[in-house]
């Protein structure tokens, strides 16, 4: 505010104490200086001033305040970044820096510069604050007290600059613009301040003096006009005369010159600087500097028609070079920053990028084509993982949009898997490879086609077709190893199914109805043995696992299976391993008669014959049974447990009586007693027995009778085994055998004549069969006690047989071939026929049900509903109950009644 209560004189304010002209002595010591003192006028003509953060020298015989000091600096507008834009309402903030003015009033008419405009003539109430005070007999100080005036306090008003927009001469501005235009001249030649002839600072000093004198818009339009002279002509010539070159070698030119034109634009921006912050940066309908600078590069070099396509064109030859794997560092760097010129000045997604896309379009269809001519769909496969893989990275590594990866993997899918879905799922390069068991191509082709497809439902005809047809070859075949294979093939599918297909459902669910489909396939032609050859040889492998143990399992593996099985544990953990895995099998099976009656008899065999290799094993397999088929179908197999635990005890209690006591102790009687409904049923063979054995077996019927009233013994000699004491001339033997193989040795005791064939089988009464088989078993197999005559593997009539006086082994206990361990195939045959009556018992038993409950019923409802009751024991053949519908019929159980139904008839 004005003080309007002082003298109509003007008076300094006591911020700043005049310096004393006159030489004196005394010292005095200088205080700080304070920051923004200011002037006060009372009349109408007074100017006020900001003065700058250091105060202005003063001298008692200079009256003139340079300007332009060469101490200043001009370090705070070097930077090209552009400054803060201010909200519109706010001050431009003070660009003085040291060194700037700190008036535009000058103390006296000097020579007049052309960064500074003259001032005109003002009265004599300007107060000057370099000069000293009008004191006398006062200490000057070079800066301002903090001590109030004498006088008292004063109010000071605080004004800022303001612009002169009348009074400046045209010469001095005329004179400004030619300067600036030169050194613009000067920037475009690149040449530096010593070459200009004039500083960088005079010409920021020049530049700010005219903005201030309101003269920005002259200066912007002189700007603007030399840049659009200089980009349209020296530089786009300089451009144009080189471009006769290849394409690749014009966009070598034009990053040449960008980087040339941003460097001069970059000094341009730095010296009009005042400029771009005080008139271009608060008025957002202009374009500042820089931005005016790259948009002159875009429209009259990139987006000139001259250059353009081969510009575009040439980036493009680069990043193809890129994509071949034939880009060098040079190349690379160059297309590197022809991308950023495109980003640089808004043309990517206008210019670049649609472009871009259309010609990696073409790119990829044509690589498509050329790979597929291999008709190798794995290679296929892995280049389209490759491209995919490649292009991710090319965009991480040029900086491209995230809509242009987009689209990239959107062509790559496009061209190279949606259009080559035949040649990704060829059925034979498909079945080679799971053949193979190359899980590693296989998760590839998954997941290529995964990604625009569901790969699932892509691959599942050609994996179901490819297990149905190797399953059906391997049950088909008469390889007696056709559940070694069928586990090895599973084991191979369930590995790829995990590792290359992800686990999928669908192939999954694939997996397990081809598995079903082929074991269970009823196929023409064959018998009713054929088709259920796999429920078959699934008990028997099972019987194979029970009774050899870990034997069974590393006979034909592979070093690989060993190595893999050495990794799961012990025997026993291995062998559960292998049970349940023929489990698994046993899953698919739709007849499980046929696998009980095997099992069952193969059972019987291994505890008769004490042959199970694990008790654990055996009761562990029973309990698995027992939760997949219900305690119905383990119920018989449990007794067969029980009862050779009853008679162990038995044996134990018999031992101990006085029956027992009076046999030979050379001898040792061990008799089990099998339940006849729950074991399998033996044919009753005649044998006689030595006297002494026979006595025995007397002696225990006896026993067991009279303590077991009205049950009834009956000798199974057939299942008979035990282990004889042989003296040969070259050692004693504990020969292992059967009981009938016993018999006939014991013939031979302390007698060396020969016997013949006839004699041998009075004396043993066994039937031809057995007998042949036994003597073969003796005479013709690997271990021979016996030596038939003549020699030969047929058992005749005529044959005579002596002991083998030349026997000899390395074992003290020898196993002769036992023929209870080996199933004729009479005995297969039997179990078979076996097998088909009683599952025609089972269905005549199931339609009698079904009729006592509905009492009337349809023929194919009957069908159907006699198919469901029979289902979990065997599927059934609609002829087979057809048959026994006539039979019921026949007998009576039910009766034809119109409209193809039956009733029941109670």
């Amino acid at each position: 505010m004005t003080d309007h209560s002082q003298s109509s004189g003007h008076q300094a304010s006591a911020s700043h104490r005049p310096a004393s002209s006159s030489n004196t002595s005394r010292t005095h010591k200088k205080r700080k200086p304070s920051v923004g003192a200011a002037v006060s006028h009372s009349n109408s003509g007074e100017q006020s001033c900001k003065l700058p953060k250091h105060p202005a020298t003063t001298s008692s015989t200079s009256t003139t305040a340079s300007l332009l000091s060469p101490t200043s600096s001009l370090d705070p507008f070097l930077s090209d970044k552009p400054a803060k834009r201010h909200k519109s309402g706010e001050s431009t903030p003070s660009l003085l820096q040291a060194g700037s003015p700190a008036c535009a009033t000058l103390s006296s008419a000097g020579d007049m510069l052309a960064s500074s405009p003259p001032q005109p003539s003002r009265n004599n109430n300007v107060v000057d604050l370099t000069k000293g005070s009008p004191g006398k007999g006062k200490q000057a100080y070079g800066q301002p007290s903090a001590l109030p005036p004498k006088n008292g306090a004063k109010k000071i008003l605080v004004k800022n600059f303001k612009q002169r927009t009348s009074g400046v001469p045209d010469e001095w501005v005329n004179k400004t613009l030619d300067t600036l235009d030169g050194a613009l001249t000067a920037v475009f030649e690149d040449k530096d301040d010593k070459d200009r002839g004039i500083s960088s600072e005079e010409i920021y000093q020049g530049c700010q003096s005219l903005c201030r004198a309101g003269k920005a818009s002259l200066i912007h339009e002189r700007l603007k006009s030399r840049c659009i002279e200089h980009v349209s002509g020296p530089l786009r010539d300089g451009i144009a005369n080189q471009s006769s070159r290849t394409d690749e070698d014009l966009v070598r030119i034009i990053e040449t010159a960008w980087k040339k034109w941003q460097e001069r634009l970059r000094i341009v921006q730095i010296l009009f600087f005042y400029l771009n912050q005080a008139y271009l940066y608060p008025a957002p309908d202009k374009e500042q500097i820089w931005d005016m600078g790259l948009q002159l590069f875009s429209t009259h070099i990139i987006k000139d028609n001259k250059f353009r396509p081969r510009f575009l064109n040439g980036v493009f030859k680069l990043y193809e070079k890129d994509r071949k794997g034939q880009a060098d560092i040079d190349s690379t760097n160059l297309l590197m920053a022809s991308i950023r010129i495109f980003s640089n000045l808004g043309l990517y997604s206008s210019l670049f990028e649609p472009r871009f896309i259309d010609v990696s379009e073409g790119y990829y269809r044509i690589l498509a084509e050329n790979e597929t001519e291999d008709d190798d769909v794995a290679k296929y496969a892995r280049e389209c993982a490759s491209q995919i893989h490649k292009e991710i990275a090319r965009v991480e590594k040029f900086n491209l949009e995230t809509t242009t990866k987009r689209d990239l993997i959107g062509i790559i899918q496009k061209e190279m898997i949606s259009q080559r879905l035949y040649e990704l799922t060829d059925e034979m390069g498909i079945k080679k490879l799971i053949e193979a068991t190359d899980t590693e191509a296989l998760g590839v082709i998954y997941s290529i086609i995964n990604r625009v497809d569901d790969g699932g439902a892509r691959l599942k005809p050609i994996w179901s077709k490819y297990i149905k047809e190797q399953g059906t070859g391997i049950v088909t075949s008469p390889d007696p190893n056709m559940v070694p294979k069928l586990l090895a093939l599973k084991s191979s599918l369930e590995n790829i199914h995990k590792v290359s297909f992800a686990k999928n459902v669908d192939l999954g669910h694939s997996l397990r109805e081809s598995f079903e489909t082929f074991i269970n396939e009823k196929r023409k032609g064959d018998s009713y043995k054929n088709n259920s050859k796999p429920s078959e040889m699934i008990a028997k492998y099972m019987d194979l696992l029970l009774r050899e143990g870990i034997k069974a399992i590393t006979r034909n593996s592979s070093a690989d299976e060993d190595d893999h099985m050495m990794g799961m544990g012990d025997e026993d953990a291995l062998l559960g391993y292998q049970l349940d895995q023929a489990l698994d099998l046993f899953r698919f099976i739709h007849g499980k008669d046929v696998f009980e009656a095997f099992y069952k008899k193969d059972l019987a065999r291994r505890l008769l014959m004490g042959r199970s290799a694990s008790a654990d094993a055996e009761k562990a397999m029973l309990s698995k049974l027992k939760t997949e088929c219900g305690s119905g179908f383990t119920m018989n197999l449990e007794i067969m447990f029980k009862d050779i635990d009853i008679s162990k005890e038995n044996m134990t209690s018999f031992k101990l009586s006085k029956a027992a006591a009076e046999r030979n102790n050379r001898m040792d009687l061990q008799v089990t007693v099998l339940s006849q409904a729950a074991w399998p049923t033996y044919p009753e063979t005649t044998v006689t027995m030595p006297q002494n054995v026979a006595q025995y077996m007397e002696a225990y019927h006896h026993y067991y009778t009279s303590k077991h009233k009205g049950r009834k013994l009956a000798w199974r000699n057939a299942l008979a085994h035990c282990v004889l004491r042989a003296n040969f001339p070259k050692g004693k033997k504990e020969l292992a055998m059967s009981a009938f193989q016993a018999v006939v040795l014991l013939l031979f005791d302390d007698d060396k004549k020969p016997l013949s064939y006839e004699y041998i089988k009075t004396a043993t009464s066994l039937p031809d069969a057995e007998l042949i088989r036994t003597l073969q078993s003796l005479a013709c197999a690997k271990t021979r006690p016996l030596t038939k005559h003549p020699k030969g593997k047929d058992i005749n009539p005529s044959d005579t047989f002596t002991v083998n006086l030349g026997f000899t082994d390395p074992k003290i206990r020898i196993k002769i071939n036992q023929i209870q361990l080996k199933e004729t195939k009479e005995e297969n045959t039997a179990t078979h026929e076996q097998i088909a009556q009683d599952r025609q018992y089972e269905t005549q038993a199931a339609i009698i049900r079904i009729m006592k409950s509905r009492k009337s019923i349809g023929h194919n409802e009957l069908i159907t509903e006699t198919i469901n009751q029979t289902k979990k024991r065997g599927v059934l053949d609609m002829a087979d109950i057809k048959k026994n519908i006539e039979k019921l019929i026949d007998k009576d159980y039910m009766e034809r009644s119109e409209n193809n139904t039956y009733t029941y008839v109670a």
